[in-house]
C-alpha cells in the first residue's frame, strides 16, 4: 500500500490527524484489516495458536465494525462516515498490534506461570493507554465530540466489550 495510506495512519496514531484524513476506499480498508489480522496472529498466536488467533482477530474486527456503526447511528451522523472511522480504528489497532508483537518477542511473558516482568508490564500498559488515546482521538473526530476524554471513555467501553466477547469466544474455541 502506498505512503498515502500509511503516513496519515501514523499521523492519526500520533493524534495529529483524524479519520477524515484517510483515503476512503475498500482497498485501504482491506489493507488495514489484513494488517490487523496479521498483528493479531503475531500477538495471540504464541498463546492460542494460529487458527484460534485468526478467528479471534476476525471476531474483533466484526465487533469493532458493529460498534462503529451503532455509535454513528446513535449520534445521527452520516452513514458514509463509517468507512474512514472504521479504517482508522483498524489501522491503529494493526500498527499498535505490530508494536505489541515486537515487545512480546523482546520481553516475552511466561505463559505457563502467568507472570510478566515489571518493565514488560509497564510497556504493555503504555501501549494500552496509547491505544485508548488514539481510539479516543478518532472517536472524538468521527462523532464530533467536544472532549477527547469522552472519546477515550467510549474507547474504554469498546475495549471492555471486546475483551468480554474475546473471552467468551476463547471458551468456545478451546472447549
Amino acid at each position: 500500500m502506498s505512503l498515502a495510506t500509511v503516513m496519515p495512519m501514523l499521523e492519526i496514531l500520533t493524534l495529529r490527524r483524524g479519520p477524515q484524513d484517510l483515503p476512503a476506499g475498500y482497498p485501504v480498508l482491506g489493507f488495514w484489516m489484513g494488517a490487523s489480522l496479521i498483528s493479531g496472529v503475531l500477538v495471540a498466536g504464541p498463546q492460542h495458536g494460529f487458527a484460534a488467533s485468526v478467528l479471534l482477530g476476525g471476531l474483533d474486527l466484526l465487533v469493532l465494525y458493529l460498534f462503529v456503526v451503532a455509535l454513528l447511528r446513535v449520534k445521527g451522523l452520516s452513514a458514509g462516515r463509517w468507512l474512514q472511522t472504521y479504517t482508522a480504528l483498524v489501522g491503529v489497532s494493526a500498527v499498535l498490534g505490530l508494536v505489541m508483537s515486537a515487545l512480546l518477542w523482546m520481553v516475552p511473558p511466561d505463559f505457563e506461570n502467568g507472570s510478566v516482568s515489571a518493565p514488560a508490564m509497564l510497556l504493555y500498559l503504555g501501549l494500552v493507554v496509547w491505544l485508548l488515546l488514539a481510539f479516543g482521538h478518532i472517536l472524538q473526530k468521527a462523532l464530533e465530540l467536544d472532549l477527547r476524554m469522552t472519546g477515550v471513555a467510549i474507547a474504554l467501553g469498546f475495549l471492555i466489550l471486546s475483551s468480554v466477547v474475546t473471552q467468551l469466544a476463547l471458551g468456545w474455541v478451546t472447549a
